[in-house]
C-alpha cells in the first residue's frame, strides 16, 4: 500500500521559502520556484540544513574572535494550494528542530550550545499574473514568524529570536530562451523589539532588505541546475537606545541541483557568503530537501 501511495505523489510546484531562525536573514527562493501552482492540493516538504560559520567581522574588518557557530536543523513544512477567484494561492506553516553549537568560546563566556524547536512561520502567497504559455509569473507573499523557538536571555546565540517578525516579498520569473529560466525577488523583514537580550536589555532592529536573482538550466523534464546571488542590507541594531552602527551588508551565492520523480522532488544545495560586514561569515551551507504532494 505504501509503494502504491508513493507512486501517486506528484512534484510540488509551489513557491519554496526558507527561514532558519536568525542565522539566516533572507527569505530564499530558488530559480523555478516562482512558478504558480496548478489546482488544489496539499503538500509537505522536509529539509535538512547544515550551516557552518567561521570568522567574525565588525564594520568590514576581521576580529580576533576565534569562536565558530555550527547548526544542524530539520525543517517540516505543510502547504495547501488553492485558488481565489482563479488566482493561484498557497498557504503554509513551517517549524524546525535544531542543534546549535558555539565552539572555541573564549574563557568566561557562557556556553551557547542548545537543542530545541525553532520559530514557527506562516506564509500566504498568490500570483496576480500568470502566463503559462510564455512561462512568465509574478507572485506576492507575506509572512508571519512567531517566537516559539528555544531562547535563553543569557546566551549570545539562540535558536529562537524572541521577536515577532513580518515580511513582504515580490518575485518575478520568466523563460529567457529554451531550457533557461530567470528569476528575481525582493523582500523586507520587520521585527518587534527583544526586551530580553543578554539579560533584560532592549534590542531593536531596523528593517532588513533582501534582493536575489538567479538562473535555472533545465536539462530535461527530470533534472535541472541553478545558481543564485543574494544581497542583504539593513537590520542595524539599537541596544538600550544606543545605535550600534552594525548595519548588515551580505553578499552570498547558492548552487542547486534538482531531480523531479514520480514520488516527489529531491533538491541538493550548497552556498556560502562572499562578505558579511558585521557578523560571523558563513563558510558553508548544505541543504537537502524532499517535497511531495498528497
Amino acid at each position: 500500500m505504501l509503494l502504491n501511495y508513493l507512486n501517486k505523489l506528484k512534484l510540488l510546484y509551489v513557491v519554496t521559502f526558507m527561514i532558519v531562525h536568525k542565522i539566516a536573514f533572507a527569505i530564499d527562493l530558488q530559480p523555478g520556484e516562482i512558478r504558480a501552482p496548478v489546482g488544489t492540493f496539499n503538500a509537505a516538504q522536509m529539509s535538512y540544513v547544515y550551516v557552518e560559520k567561521g570568522d567574525k567581522y565588525s564594520h568590514g574588518s576581521k576580529t580576533p574572535n576565534t569562536s565558530n557557530i555550527n547548526q544542524n536543523a530539520f525543517l517540516l513544512r505543510l502547504s495547501h494550494a488553492f485558488e481565489i477567484n482563479q488566482i493561484p494561492s498557497v498557504v503554509y506553516a513551517q517549524t524546525s528542530i535544531n542543534h546549535l553549537e558555539h565552539t572555541n568560546i573564549p574563557v568566561g563566556v557562557a556556553n551557547a550550545n542548545s537543542n530545541g524547536i525553532g520559530d514557527t512561520t506562516f506564509a500566504f502567497a498568490l500570483w496576480p499574473y500568470v502566463d503559462r504559455a510564455k512561462e512568465e509569473y509574478f507572485g506576492l507573499a507575506t509572512y508571519l514568524t512567531l517566537p516559539t523557538g528555544d531562547y535563553d536571555k543569557n546566551r549570545t546565540v539562540n535558536i529562537g529570536s524572541n521577536v515577532y517578525q513580518t515580511a513582504f516579498q515580490a518575485g518575478y520569473q520568466r523563460k529567457l530562451v529554451d531550457n533557461i529560466n530567470w528569476m528575481t525577488a525582493i523582500d523586507v523583514v520587520l521585527a518587534s523589539d527583544n526586551n530580553q537580550f543578554l539579560g533584560n536589555r532592549k534590542l531593536e532592529k531596523d528593517p532588513l532588505y533582501n534582493f536575489q536573482t538567479g538562473l535555472q538550466y533545465v536539462f530535461n523534464p527530470t533534472y535541472s541546475a541553478s545558481v543564485g546571488y543574494f544581497y542583504t542590507v539593513g537590520g542595524e541594531n539599537t541596544l538600550d537606545s544606543i545605535d550600534q552602527g552594525n548595519i548588515n551588508k551580505i553578499h552570498r551565492y547558492q548552487l542547486t541541483g534538482q531531480g523531479i520523480y514520480n514520488f516527489g522532488r529531491l533538491m541538493l544545495q550548497y552556498g556560502s557568503e562572499f562578505t558579511n560586514e558585521n557578523s560571523y561569515i558563513e563558510d558553508h551551507r548544505l541543504i537537502a530537501r524532499y517535497a511531495f504532494k498528497f
